[in-house]
């Protein structure tokens, strides 16, 4: 009996209303950090493959329409190594979902303002630390053929 009593008043204990507790000071305002028109710049450098000369010096910069945005334009510059003057393409750029092997990859796709060149294709590595180029279907080119672009410091 003595320990019906004590576990009847534990059990009104645990469920009389709990005194109301003050209401918590709403954090501090942390102030909006405003991207420089930098931020909204990416650029990506490195040497890709070619089929008739030693390499083509590529150097893509995408720049967002907004921050977070997953699209805006590009300048794509290439230079055929011991070659003439570099070709400058733009356009707009876009982001896909998926590529030929990975159904969650992040692909950034250029459409130039001309019809040619064709679109193409990148595939984001990391945290948008390098990109990796992609056939016309999204398919990775193969190993053995240089095919990264480093985010440029």
């Amino acid at each position: 009996m003595k320990y019906l009593a004590l576990a009847l008043a534990l059990l009104m204990t645990a469920c009389s209303p709990q005194a109301a507790k003050a209401p918590e000071a709403p954090p501090a305002p942390v102030a909006a950090a405003v991207p420089s028109p930098d931020a909204l710049s990416i650029t990506f450098a490195g040497d890709l493959p070619c089929a008739d000369c030693p390499g083509l010096r590529t150097e893509l910069t995408l720049t967002r329409d907004a921050p977070y945005s997953g699209d805006g334009t590009y300048k794509l510059v290439e230079t055929y190594l011991e070659r003439g003057a570099p070709i400058i393409t733009t356009g707009i750029w876009g982001t896909l979902r998926g590529d030929a092997v990975d159904p969650d990859a992040t692909v950034y796709e250029l459409n130039p303002e001309k019809p040619e060149p064709a679109r193409r294709h990148f595939r984001r590595v990391g945290d948008d630390e390098a990109l990796k180029v992609l056939g016309g279907d999204r398919t990775p080119l193969p190993d053995s053929l240089p095919s990264t672009l480093k985010r440029a410091k």
